[in-house]
């Protein structure tokens, strides 16, 4: 291995991330320095607010440093710990896809440099990443307290810590990165069995948010007090507290470097131990990550080759993926092929269906917190909260999956396609998930309040229409604002986030017309009801739905007229 050559690779991936001077590329030329320089601007202004923050509750803050530090050095490590472990669990599929079997790796190996080295600064770059978020905040952290601190050369604490995240965040992201090597080999050509995982982790990490949400509003000890203590205690029931466990040690050479204590000598000795640990783990990684490349791991084949040659007939083929419903075949092929399409990747499906009931939990929530006085609004606030959820899967269905038609949109030109009609079965598409949500929000607000029972299909029949109107406008915000060279691959081979496929600006002009129209309209309806009679609110239902039939027939005539006068440059 080369430390020259490595450095070189570093540097390179570093300033293509960056790209503070001379940027490559044809849109990050045009960007200003200003917009190229905004990630490190923001760091520096977090870090800067989160330092004066400090120093300015210093006297509050500053005796529960020295506590940690003296007196319960087990509740630093688990925090050290606890942030390994986030590394840990967020590093095994991005080794897999970003290091091992990246396309770009094909390229790299025609440098005139050992492959090893080229692959042990992909698992580099990869820790860096993982820990920039950490660094950033522990390094204001400790920048603010080194201030406090009385002792003379307190500010040695912050190269301390730096040095310590960055080698245990090694670690979590070397095992992880290991872990996520594994099992990609165990499951080596079986699709199917991906899908399932990628699947259950995706409804996992949902999910887990949104109960980290609520148990906010539902704990007993005040605001999260509850959760982080159940936390901590569960923590350090599972040895995270320990003093053999690398957060052990870098927590005892931080804070007794912090606060003037000296630091044990076994603690220093272990430090170093999992110092040596950590860069032997770095190119143990960089060793499997070479090898699964080379044997082929990582292959994303789709179906393994049969041991009998099966003959391919094609039947005349007209889909018709919603029974008794008949479209033209344009519809019918766009509502297919949309369905299907999603349903190939199991993460975007289940972030599709599952990512709307955060808007459940953010709003329902605070009615449970505020106790009986509160809970006779929760059946409206579960009205309020599925509006959300009509729009997000029109946009989802309609919206990103325009974007993400990318070079397919030159076949649908070239075959004279009515684009229109082609957005339209996107916005289909989505019909049947705002209708199980609506019979689902119906079921529970009917436990809840029995005598709304008569507006509920006029809301079911509202949301419906709704996600029209929101489909239609998100497929308008897509001809008109974006991106149709973005993939649906959250991880990114510098590890720089993934861009907004469609600009903010396109979704707020489009879907605040809808947003407003649902609340208004749907509310509206409903104090007509209340205050008159029910037969007010199906009066006036025909007048909502037609409303939003109109919203859904122009934006998708527009968006139809925008994508067939799409250049070809927009999109290959």
């Amino acid at each position: 291995m080369n430390l020259s050559d490595l450095i070189f690779l570093l540097r390179q991936d570093l300033s293509r991330t960056f790209r503070f001077v001379n940027p490559g590329g044809k849109r990050t030329e045009l960007e200003p320095l200003w917009k190229r320089s905004s990630r490190l601007i923001i760091a520096i202004a977090i870090a800067v607010i989160i330092t004066l923050f400090i120093v300015f509750l210093g006297p509050v803050l500053w005796p529960l440093a020295r506590s940690v530090a003296t007196e319960n050095p087990g509740l630093g490590a688990t925090i050290f710990n606890t942030l390994m472990l986030f590394s840990f669990l967020g590093s095994t599929a991005v080794m897999a896809t970003t290091v091992a079997n990246s396309s770009r790796m094909e390229y790299l190996m025609v440098m005139p440099i050992s492959l090893r080295t080229l692959f042990l600064e992909k698992v580099i770059i990869t820790v860096f990443y993982n820990s920039i978020f950490w660094l950033v905040i522990g390094g204001s952290i400790f920048a603010g307290f080194s201030i406090l601190s009385p002792v003379l050369f307190a500010f040695l604490s912050i190269p301390a810590f730096l040095l310590s995240m960055y080698l245990l965040i090694a670690i979590g992201v070397s095992f992880g990165g290991l872990l996520g090597l594994g099992v990609s080999r165990l499951v080596a050509g079986r699709r199917r069995l991906k899908q399932v995982g990628y699947a259950i982790l995706t409804a996992a990490g949902i999910i887990g948010g949104t109960l980290w949400y609520a148990s906010f509003y539902l704990s007993d000890g005040g605001f999260g007090s509850g959760l982080f203590g159940g936390i901590f205690d569960i923590l350090q029931a599972l040895g995270f507290s320990s003093d053999l466990t690398p957060g052990y040690a870098a927590s005892s050479i931080t804070l007794r470097t912090l606060v003037g204590i000296p630091i044990p000598m076994q603690d220093l000795a272990m430090a170093i131990f999992y110092g040596f640990i950590s860069v032997g783990l770095l190119y143990l990684t960089a060793i499997a990550s070479e090898r699964a490349h080379y044997s082929g791991w990582l292959a994303s084949a789709e179906k393994r080759t049969p041991k009998k040659t099966v003959p391919i007939e094609h039947s005349t083929w007209n889909p018709q993926p919603i029974p008794g419903i008949k479209f033209n075949q344009t519809i019918s092929v766009s509502i297919w092929y949309n369905l299907s399409n999603i349903r190939r990747e199991a993460r975007v499906l289940t972030q599709y269906l599952l990512g709307p009931i955060r808007y459940v939990i953010w709003i329902i929530l605070p009615a449970f917190a505020g106790g009986e006085t509160t809970f006779a609004f929760t059946p409206y606030l579960m009205i309020s909260a599925v509006i959300p959820i009509a729009l997000a899967y029109g946009y989802y269905f309609a919206g990103l999956e325009t974007v993400y038609e990318g070079d397919n949109i030159m076949n649908l030109q070239l075959a004279s396609t009515n684009l229109q009609d082609y957005l339209k079965g996107k916005v289909y598409s989505a019909l049947p998930f705002t209708i199980g949500a609506g019979i689902i929000t119906s079921v529970v607000i009917y436990f809840l309040t029995p005598v709304l029972l008569v507006y509920l299909p006029a809301i079911t029949i509202s949301l419906i229409f709704l996600t029209m109107a929101s489909g239609a406008s998100a497929a308008y915000a897509a001809a008109d604002g974006g991106e149709f060279k973005a993939e649906r691959q959250i991880e990114r081979q510098r590890g720089s986030s993934t861009q907004m496929p469609i600009s903010i600006w396109s979704l707020v002009r489009t879907l605040a017309l809808p947003l407003l129209l649902g609340y208004l309209g749907i509310f509206g309806m409903i104090s007509i009801g209340l205050t008159m009679n029910v037969l007010y609110t199906y009066l006036a239902l025909p007048g909502f739905a037609l409303i939003c039939y109109l919203l859904f027939r122009r934006n998708t005539r527009l968006a139809g007229l925008k994508l067939a006068k799409l250049e070809a440059s927009e999109y290959l």
